[in-house]
């Protein structure tokens, strides 16, 4: 059989992976005929030259197929060699292919490739984002300052990811601006970037790196994210996430059975996430805060009124990282905005929600200890979602924040007819009204 296909025996002069097992080619092919995917030969001609054909019959036999073509093509020599080039299990995959003779009508017929190769453009599997799928990006300059934008994801990578821009604002001040590509510049830093209604996964946030940043004429922007500084967390749900969506993520070649094996055959072994399965217990090991030696020989420098009021500080900012919050608000950039906000001032445990049925779905998740209205949800205000919260009976005795741009009187007692505890008016100042707001609240100060 191996000297039929030109092939020695222990040939592997390649360094290249390639699959060179014969009973997976030739059931690699049936598939193709099967689905009737379309595969591409790239000519080794001037100028080159890519012709779309069609798996039709496998000969196992003589190991030669034959392709189909929708039209006349160039005539060709036999013995000639070409590229083929066809995706299958999400991949895609190339070969080399010789020309044996003409077989039916628009027919040709090829010998069976010796081995199949890798044809992935990227050196990091992507996996698409369709466009019926909520999934999305928020990237943000700086926690407190600079540019925030998001928009659509469309492929994501364990390495980075790519989104179409579609709102963006200034950080300070609320500032809505129009997307343009000169906003992000390839190697500027970004502090946060947040991916987020990945399906049965929690938002995943880590730093990242502008890549790209362009548009064509008319076109949206498109931005290119390398990511960094990922947690072991969220790095593992991002790897289960790929295993889903792409379950040869591992660059093994996929297993396939020839037509007519025996059905009693084992089915394939479920991919596992291998080592990292387990979650690890690295961060409870870790300190709290970085910078703890510092801290540490800087109180030695202290008075005993500077040591008491640091020790209180530290001892509110340990409070705040137990404190669970449901946010609720429609828009992907406000939401994530008031959360990166809010990461600065000390606060990690978060629940996000774009309407009242998926806010009732996060609620029964955890214990809530606040709750974060947007003054507009769909097509209810704020304070409709707020009674409609109190009148369920979830949130009993849960203090309520809502947002509202421009209160008044009038607003402010429906509010607290509704059973919202504080309003916050837009744009939000932490530092200056809701932090000590907070603070004293949930009982984390006297002051």
């Amino acid at each position: 059989m191996l000297k039929r296909l030109g092939l020695k025996k222990g040939d592997s002069t390649d360094r290249e992976p390639a699959q060179a097992d014969v009973q997976q080619i030739l059931a690699y092919l049936e598939e193709l005929a099967r689905l009737r995917t379309l595969v591409h030969l790239h000519m080794r001609s001037e100028p080159p030259l890519c012709l779309g054909a069609r798996v039709e019959l496998v000969n196992d036999q003589d190991f030669t197929f034959s392709l189909s073509f929708p039209h006349q093509v160039p005539r060709l020599n036999a013995g000639e060699t070409i590229d083929l080039h066809f995706p299958l299990a999400g991949m895609r995959f190339r070969a080399e292919v010789t020309y044996l003779d003409r077989g039916r009508y628009m027919e040709s017929i090829f010998r069976l490739p010796r081995a199949i190769r890798f044809a992935d453009r990227r050196g990091a599997m992507r996996t698409r984002i369709g466009s019926r799928e909520k999934a999305s990006a928020a990237l943000f300059e700086g926690l407190l300052e600079g540019v925030a934008a998001s928009g659509r994801l469309l492929n994501l990578s364990m390495e980075g990811l790519c989104m179409r821009m579609e709102r963006v604002m200034q950080i300070q001040g609320n500032k809505r601006l129009a997307p343009h590509a000169d906003l992000f510049q390839p190697g500027q830093a970004l502090q946060v970037v947040r991916i987020l209604n990945l399906p049965h996964l929690p938002t995943l946030e880590c730093a990242g790196e502008v890549r790209f940043c362009h548009s064509t004429q008319g076109g949206p922007v498109l931005v290119g994210i390398r990511l960094e500084g990922m947690g072991s967390s969220d790095q593992n749900h991002l790897q289960k996430f790929m295993l889903r969506r792409l379950p040869t993520f591992g660059r093994a070649f996929p297993s396939r059975r020839r037509r007519g094996a025996a059905e009693e055959e084992p089915p394939e072994e479920e991919p596992s996430d291998g080592p990292n399965e387990e979650p690890s217990d690295q961060a409870e090991n870790e300190p709290l805060d970085e910078g703890f030696e510092e801290m540490v020989e800087d109180s030695a420098c202290q008075t005993p009124e500077e040591r008491d009021a640091a020790a209180e500080d530290r001892r509110i900012r340990l409070r705040r990282r137990g404190r669970h919050f449901l946010v609720i608000m429609p828009d992907d950039l406000d939401r994530s905005t008031f959360i990166c906000t809010l990461q600065g001032g000390g606060y990690c445990c978060f629940f996000e929600a774009r309407t009242l049925v998926h806010a009732l779905e996060m609620s029964k998740k955890a214990h809530i200890d606040a709750i974060f209205l947007d003054q507009q949800i769909g097509p209810l205000s704020g304070t409709e979602v707020a009674l409609r919260l109190r009148k369920m009976g979830r949130m009993e005795g849960v203090p309520i924040f809502q947002f509202m741009r421009s209160p008044d009187v009038r607003a402010l007692l429906s509010a607290k007819a509704a059973g919202v505890t504080h309003v916050v008016k837009l744009p939000v100042d932490f530092d200056g009204e809701l932090k000590d707001l907070l603070d004293r609240t949930l009982g984390l100060t006297e002051r």
